[in-house]
């Protein structure tokens, strides 16, 4: 697996992932986001899961710029009908499940995090989080920062 950058789809598995949910229907889309997250949130961050972490980020970067915090991204620019993949509005459901999906699949102590070299980098990846984090929270119901 091949990683040149910090954003959500900056690894050959999240360009993968994101591929295969680019030739699917809208319908699909959201069956594939749930289910994944849901799987995710199941396996609780456990070094078993199916879901890779690069998957996660990238789910969650969907769900983001689906919503209208989410809609101006930086990352969106190179994918630019991303922000029509789902049906509008998003269930707050699916939001949370977002958020929720990425502490438990990348937890701060977990491995993802520790397998950056670069600090510099891995300050970078935190921030791209944190800006799915802060996307998702407002349809969530959550807090906004």
């Amino acid at each position: 697996m091949g990683t040149w950058g910090s954003d959500p789809f900056d690894s050959d598995t999240a360009e993968d992932f994101h591929d295969e949910l680019e030739e699917q229907p809208a319908s699909r889309r959201l069956a594939v986001v749930e289910s994944t997250f849901r799987s995710a949130i199941e396996a609780g961050g456990s070094s078993n899961s199916s879901v890779l972490p690069e998957e996660v980020m990238a789910l969650a970067a969907v769900a983001a710029a689906n919503v209208p915090a989410g809609s101006s991204l930086a990352w969106n620019e190179e994918y630019l009908r991303i922000t029509e993949w789902l049906a509008k509005p998003i269930a707050p459901a699916l939001a949370s499940s977002a958020i929720q999906v990425l502490e438990v699949a990348l937890p701060a102590d977990g491995w993802f995090w520790r397998s950056w070299v670069d600090a510099s980098d891995r300050e970078e990846a935190q921030a791209a989080i944190g800006s799915l984090r802060y996307a998702l929270r407002p349809v969530s119901g959550g807090e906004s920062r």
